[in-house]
């Protein structure tokens, strides 16, 4: 039993693709205004939306890697390091390169073409008139005019009516301006109407910084892909190139920086080492005049060999230590606070070179910042104490080193004293010139080396290039990104379709009412044996004799197909039942008698309902005897049988007097005489039974018929009530259940009434083929209706 229940229950939730169709048929046109009235909207929404382009361009940032050269040219190219490709993308998207771009375009002063639809930006050199600002009287507020042509030389600005012609200068609250007439004619933008806006600097270059996007075109690359989306294809392109070229211009100045900067330094150093070495020949000449030490240097050399190799080191050790007091120096003056280190001196302690670099790194990011700020910024104040910070961790490394130095001095000077101690008998005169001449050649190799350094430092800047370089130019898209016609037509088309069809198919989804013969055939296997179209009068009685109504003519289809259902029974005995009161029980069964008597048969209709009867009153008919009357012995059973005026050879028996047990009333013997009775002086006995839903009556009245006739409304009766007709029907607990399928109208089933059942007659499409159809006005509005699926 459970298994046939979990059947049932899938049957009711299976969904038919084609019965959905064939079901929702008739609201197609719905459909196809929703349809249209999206693709209206997309329509409207592309006619108004601003048409924006992609402008892209490639650029190649290439690594500076000179760890193969030689060590005195390694250190003379700025960023000796490999980039970081993530730092070099914020650099190209800072506001610092977005200013430069600005200013070098323009594009402080923004034109607009008023179009009757939507506005559209126009390249500087595209506008037909120019903004000369003579005077700016807050740099920090942006302003806004509206301009009018009357003519190519005469304008109206804002809502003034006062002409304005080319070149006369404005004066404004904000700025004194003038405009200056382009080659271009304003005709070609098919309006008159323009905008003319200034932005502050700050405000309009963070917009550019912000609408770039700029990533590597894969991990593996140095390339990367600059976009930009525009409304105007020329003023982006012009825009990414500018970008381009500032962002090499910008790597470019930074090298220069350093090298001006280094070169300074050697210079400085050379005047100074140029004035000691003089200091020291001068000293040397006038000894040898004094001494008449001509030779002496012959002998030093003879004498002294021993001691060449320590004086070399010696003196090796002076320059380095010559060269720590110089950049201790340079530290400590007060003007070089805010220069860069040289770094190419030849001190090789790793610690310091790496002070240095970091040193000069903070250096270049102060000056970036002071082009486009103020010393106030809290930026530059970071900078400057984190400058202040290195100068000292330079100065003390610079300490630690020349502490090193000095003590291996020391040991070198004592070791030069042992020496002379061993030539004790070297003359005085020849001691003493050999200190003149161990200064001179020290300072002689110091300056030879800052020579040297001089000249790789002129080779670097002159060979100074970017580290990056334009691998495709700025080109735009020729079909726009925005907005996407085909996928807004497709998306308007999907939901034209898919919202109507979501909300049928949810509508379907939730309905649990049986809706049309197709769900009476999926949900149960008892036959069905009609359908009764909807009565549009209050009358119950609608089959008459010269009655030819739509509806007349279904219940004779009905009694036609009920002689297959009785099988040539004599005198039959039909049950009318159903699930719930309301489904059209009672209406159903005045009808039946009454098709049933228009053949001649005496037909009597028993109003078996005994707990809400209606034949009766359906009929208009006075009777206050009844069934329980003649039961309880109060009445003969051919007193209580009524004559319908309407109808010849149709009666009708009451139900009575409503009793407290009618379940218990229906086992008495009386009903069994008063079948032998029906059956003898009448051909055909119609039972109006209570609702099988609930109550048991019709199951105990079953026993006297031979058929079943169950009554299902459609959207009335539910669709779990066919559950039980289903059972019925297999276990045979009533006698040849049929289903006559009650109130169903023409806008809610596909085929018309019973188009697929009608034999031959055409009922489904032929509804002017009956009497009031000919008769019948349709109205203009009734017409419209009919359309969209409306009675």
């Amino acid at each position: 039993m459970d298994e046939q229940v979990g059947i049932q229950q899938d049957k009711m939730t299976a969904f038919s693709p084609r019965e959905f169709v064939l079901k929702h048929l008739k609201y197609v046109p719905w459909l196809i205004l929703s349809t249209l009235l999206f693709l209206v909207l997309a329509y409207v929404k592309l006619r108004y939306s601003p048409v924006v382009y992609q402008v892209q361009s490639k650029l190649l940032v290439k690594k500076d890697n000179n760890a193969g050269a030689q060590d005195k040219f390694a250190n003379l190219f700025i960023g000796s390091e490999s980039q970081n490709l993530n730092d070099e993308v914020q650099i190209i998207k800072s506001s610092g390169i977005a200013k430069r771009i600005v200013n070098n375009l323009g594009l402080q002063t923004l034109y607009i073409s008023e179009g009757n639809l939507k506005s559209y930006q126009l390249h500087p050199v595209e506008s037909p008139f120019g903004l000369e600002i003579l005077e700016l009287k807050d740099s920090s507020q942006a302003f806004t005019i509206k301009i009018k042509f009357i003519n190519q030389t005469t304008l109206n600005l804002d809502e003034s009516t006062e002409p304005v012609y080319m070149g006369q200068v404005v004066e404004k609250g904000y700025a004194k301006i003038r405009f200056r007439k382009t080659p271009i004619d304003y005709h070609q933008y098919g309006s008159s109407l323009f905008t003319v806006s200034w932005v502050p600097l700050e405000e309009i270059a963070d917009g550019i910084a912000g609408s770039f996007v700029v990533a590597p075109i894969n991990d593996y690359s140095n390339v990367l892909l600059v976009t930009l989306e525009t409304e105007n294809p020329r003023l982006g392109r012009d825009i990414v190139n500018q970008l381009m070229q500032e962002y090499n211009k910008s790597s470019v100045e930074d090298k220069k920086i350093i090298t001006v900067n280094t070169l300074e330094f050697i210079e400085e150093r050379l005047d100074t080492l140029k004035r000691e070495l003089n200091g020291v020949e001068s000293i040397l000449q006038s000894f040898r005049e004094k001494n008449k030490a001509i030779n002496l240097e012959q002998q030093s050399v003879i004498n002294f060999g021993e001691l060449s190799s320590a004086t070399n080191n010696l003196a090796e050790q002076e320059v380095q230590l010559k060269v720590l007091g110089f950049l201790t120096t340079y530290l400590k003056d007060e003007k070089n606070i805010y220069k860069t280190v040289p770094v190419s001196l030849g001190i090789t302690e790793p610690s310091l070179q790496i002070l240095i670099t970091e040193y000069n790194s903070a250096q270049l990011k102060r000056e970036t910042l002071l082009k486009t700020t103020t010393q106030d910024n809290p930026l530059v104040v970071n900078l400057n104490t984190e400058l202040e910070k290195l100068r000292e961790q330079i100065s003390e490394s610079l300490n630690n080193i020349q502490q090193s130095f000095i003590i291996n001095r020391d040991n070198l000077r004592q070791k030069t004293r042992q020496a002379e101690g061993e030539i004790g008998e070297v003359p005085e005169k020849g001691r003493r010139l050999l200190e003149i001449t161990r200064q001179q050649k020290i300072l002689e190799d110091l300056y030879s080396f800052l020579l040297q350094k001089r000249l790789e430092t002129s080779i670097s800047s002159a060979s100074t290039i970017s580290n990056s370089k334009v691998l495709e130019p700025a080109k735009s898209l020729k079909v726009p990104i925005r907005p996407d016609k085909k996928g807004l037509y497709i998306i308007a088309l999907l939901l034209g379709l898919g919202i109507p069809i979501a909300i049928l198919a949810l509508k379907e989804y939730l309905n649990d009412k049986i809706t049309s013969r197709q769900d009476v055939e999926r949900l149960t296997q008892a036959p069905i044996l009609g359908e009764i179209g909807h009565s549009e009068g209050k009358d119950t009685l609608v089959v008459t004799k010269n009655n030819r109504k739509f509806i007349s003519e279904q219940f004779r289809v009905i009694r036609t197909n009920l002689q297959y259902v009785l099988n040539k029974i004599d005198k039959p005995v039909l049950l009318v039942t159903s699930s719930f009161s309301g489904e059209g029980k009672s209406f159903v069964s005045t009808n039946i008698g009454s098709v049933m008597a228009l053949t001649g048969k005496k037909t009597v209709i028993l109003e078996f309902d005994i707990r809400k009867p209606k034949i009766v009153a359906g009929l208009d008919l006075k009777g206050k005897e009844g069934i329980t009357n003649y039961i309880v012995g109060n009445a003969n059973i051919e007193d209580i049988i009524i004559p319908v005026t309407q109808v010849q050879n149709l009666y009708v028996i009451p139900c009575g007097p409503i009793p407290p047990n009618p379940a218990e009333l229906l086992l008495d013997e009386k009903i069994k005489e008063m079948f032998d009775y029906l059956k003898l002086n009448f051909d055909a006995v119609i039972i109006d039974s209570a609702p099988l839903g609930l109550v048991s009556d019709a199951v105990v009245l079953s026993i006297y018929a031979h058929a079943t006739l169950y009554i299902m409304r459609q959207d009335y009766t539910l669709k779990k009530q066919l559950g039980l007709v289903n059972e019925f029907y297999k276990k045979n607990k009533l006698p040849k259940i049929s289903i006559l399928l009650n109130d169903v109208k023409t806008s809610s089933t596909y085929g018309g009434y019973y188009g697929n059942y009608g034999y031959g007659y055409g009922y489904g499409h032929g509804g002017e083929y009956f009497e009031e159809e000919k008769k019948k006005q349709r109205s203009v509005m009734n017409r419209i209706k009919s359309v969209f699926g409306r009675k």
